[in-house]
């Protein structure tokens, strides 16, 4: 294999001899855009503006023909009576962000096939398990706007304000992710500027957010979402089925085998430091082909702790939660928990490990930045590829951005305005302050994204430190609905302390393991499985200990007082809200939640692992869970919001097309006068008399002179 030239057949484009060497590309892009700056350009300023002025037209459309009334309460709650479909599809749009499509596919290219399925593993049983605290909040909460107004509401203002840092922290962070990833990759594929992409990227959102807040980024992440999975379906049955250079699970096989053979030279100029060449360190027989990964099993640790702090401790997941109707709450948690595990699975397991089975010459540098999707998708699709991965990518960021306005926007309008500045705010002054923070947070995004570039912070760095900097509040927020007997001492100790010590944690070690604390250090798993396990584990046994020492015996009374601004028309019945009925939709969801929990994380590798690596009849078997979940997942969530939302459907396209509807509405009006002057004959002599006034004024008054231009 030494003296071949190239090594693969499959991948003869991407070497070359020179002087009698066999020399691999240094990299797979080569600082050079595949797609000139225009089409960046027009994908975000042109899908930007259509998504502001189609997403505004549908709010106006539902406020026009359904008769929404567009209060505060509205515009940061959607009225609470959000339907399943429409929740799970917010849930799926709201985690995919930046890093589901990019960093997914990053770990199936550095792990195999361990990588995609410890990235949606990690990352879905948050949401599962999130669908109890969702049925507690109608429960003990039902009228709240935010997560810190119930933290205020049992544990008063101390454990509010460091709350509250820690949902701004997470919007951040969540908000930094989505732009650092987004921006990168229209810079890579397009050339536009990196700086300009981190500012125009989030502009279109802010105009839809602004004009239709919750409902309309409800509306906007569903029509996001049927992109996304579109685009997804695409590319599974690219790699899977359809594709001349892969197009079968055997290939993609055999060709998985040869790129890990030991027998591969991968010395330079035949391969280049941080390129994928050879044996996996790590894995079983070096293979990609198995489940048996210390690095992918070190990933999927970290990544489950990282992203509870993301789902729990980030205010969006809640603003959900309060938006749904009470019997929908649960399921549409669940139901958009194991839609979304597909996105990260069947994409990784298609775009990540087809940038193995092509032997494409990507870098570590460029897989941190989240340039294996568009490389895969490019070598098989050419700009075809480029253009369908920069669509898929800019619905993920924009959908997830708007929901961290939301975020954002309610925390600061609830929180920080109403109270602390101004208690008593009506609700003209809360809607005006939502919109205020909206620009506000939406302008800082942008800034936000540009100091990180340059600080050459990367999606994939940031993706897995985020455990370390807010898992401390996880367990005090979930303890807060949870346990009566968590107090607030306890909380604030266990949030703050774990904290420091998670941090402490992480850069000891990079310190120790490496000599020196930097980017690269801090980056590497050690450290940040650390990091991550020290500050989510050491805040819940403070906030444990303290809690049995002075037990609070809570009775959730005061969390029961917070009051809307508004008082709103509900179309929900009473039975909705019967204590009986939610407690039995919280045992459907621990059951189902927790079942399975233990099913993806615990019972799927071990059934994998008796594999070791994998036949070709069993990798076969992974293809087709792969195929199946992807677009059995995506069929659920583009029909299933339609069918149940398909009255109001139908209620506006009879009002745009036809006046049947308001004939019937004029009819029912005029029945109503009938029925008023029968019981009450003193109303039509009234009437007549306005009339005939009329009548004579009319006659009285000269025809209307023409005046010439």
């Amino acid at each position: 294999m030494a003296s071949t030239c190239p090594p693969f057949a499959f991948s003869a484009k991407y070497y070359s001899a020179v002087g009698g060497s066999c020399v691999r590309k240094s990299s797979f892009f080569e600082g050079k855009a595949v797609l000139n700056q225009g089409v960046g350009y027009s994908v975000i300023l042109g899908f930007g503006a259509f998504f502001a002025v189609f997403t505004s037209f549908l709010v106006w459309l539902e406020k026009r023909y359904v008769g929404s009334r567009h209060t505060s309460e509205w515009f940061t709650t959607a009225g609470r009576s959000v339907k399943t479909g429409l929740i799970a599809s917010v849930i799926v749009s709201q985690w995919t962000w930046a890093a589901t499509i990019l960093q997914s596919s990053n770990v199936a290219w550095e792990y195999g096939v361990s990588g995609p399925f410890w990235y949606a593993g990690g990352a879905t049983i948050q949401v599962l398990l999130f669908g109890v605290m969702a049925i507690e909040i109608k429960r003990k909460a039902p009228y709240a706007h935010t997560v810190c107004e119930i933290v205020k509401a049992r544990w008063g203002t101390a454990a509010h304000l460091v709350f509250l840092t820690f949902c701004f922290l997470t919007n951040i962070i969540v908000t930094a992710m989505l732009l650092l990833g987004g921006s990168a990759v229209v810079n890579a594929l397009t050339g536009v500027n990196i700086y300009a992409a981190s500012f125009l990227i989030p502009l279109g959102v802010i105009v839809y957010t602004l004009a239709g807040g919750l409902k309309a980024t409800f509306l906007a992440s569903y029509i996001h979402s049927v992109i996304v999975h579109v685009v997804l379906v695409i590319f599974v049955y690219l790699v899977y089925a359809a594709s001349s250079e892969l197009g079968s699970p055997t290939i993609i096989y055999d060709r998985l085998l040869e790129v890990a053979s030991k027998s591969r030279v991968c010395q330079e100029p035949l391969s280049h430091d941080g390129q994928s060449c050879g044996p996996v360190s790590g894995n079983y027989k070096g293979s990609y082909l198995t489940m048996l990964s210390s690095g992918g099993f070190v990933f999927g640790i970290i990544n489950i702790a990282g992203n509870f702090g993301t789902v729990f401790v980030d205010n969006g997941y809640w603003v959900s939660a309060i938006a749904a109707r009470p019997s929908s709450t649960h399921k549409g948690y669940l139901l958009g928990g194991l839609v979304w595990f597909a996105v990260p699975f069947s994409l990784a397991t298609s775009l990540g490990l087809g940038a193995l089975a092509l032997d494409l010459p990507i870098t570590a540098s460029e897989a941190s930045h989240g340039l294996v999707p568009p490389a895969t998708a490019i070598a098989l699709m050419g700009k075809g590829g480029s253009i369908l991965l920069l669509t898929m990518l800019f619905m993920a960021v924009t959908s997830a951005g708007s929901s961290e306005l939301i975020a954002v926007s309610s925390l600061c309008t609830y929180d920080i305005y109403r109270t602390y500045i101004n208690p008593d705010a009506t609700g003209k002054q809360i809607l005006r302050v939502s919109r205020g923070v909206i620009f506000g947070f939406g302008c800082f995004m942008g800034l936000l994204a540009a100091i990180l570039n340059k600080a050459g912070v990367s999606l994939g760095w940031m993706y897995l430190a985020t455990g370390v900097f807010i898992g401390s509040a996880v367990l005090p927020i979930a303890f807060m609905l949870l346990w009566r007997k968590a107090n607030a001492i306890g909380a604030i100790l266990g949030a703050t302390i774990g904290c420091i010590l998670g941090i402490i944690t992480w850069l000891s070690v990079a310190s120790v393991e490496y000599g020196r604390v930097d980017l690269y250090t801090t980056g590497r798993n050690a450290p940040m499985l650390a990091g991550n396990l020290v500050s989510i584990i050491s805040s819940g046994t403070i906030h444990a200990v303290c809690s049995f020492l002075w037990p609070q015996n809570y009775d959730w009374d005061t969390t029961k007082q917070i009051t809307m601004v508004e008082k709103e028309k509900s179309d929900l019945s009473v039975e909705e809200f019967k204590e009986e009925k939610l407690i039995k939709a919280k045992a459907w969801i621990v059951k189902w939640g927790i079942g399975l929990t233990i099913v993806i994380v615990i019972l799927w590798p071990l059934l994998s692992l008796a594999a070791g690596r994998f036949s070709k009849g069993y990798f076969t078997f992974w293809a087709i869970i792969t195929i199946a979940w992807g677009t059995i997942g995506s069929a659920v969530i583009i029909i299933l919001p339609i069918t149940e939302s398909w009255k109001t459907i139908q209620s506006v396209l009879i009002g745009m097309f036809t006046n049947d509807h308001l004939m019937e509405k004029i009819e029912e009006l005029n029945s109503k006068l009938h029925t008023i002057i029968l019981a009450i004959p003193e109303a039509e002599r009234v009437y007549l008399m306005e009339k005939e006034k009329a009548k004579k004024k009319d006659e009285s008054e000269p025809d209307g002179l023409i005046v010439p231009a």
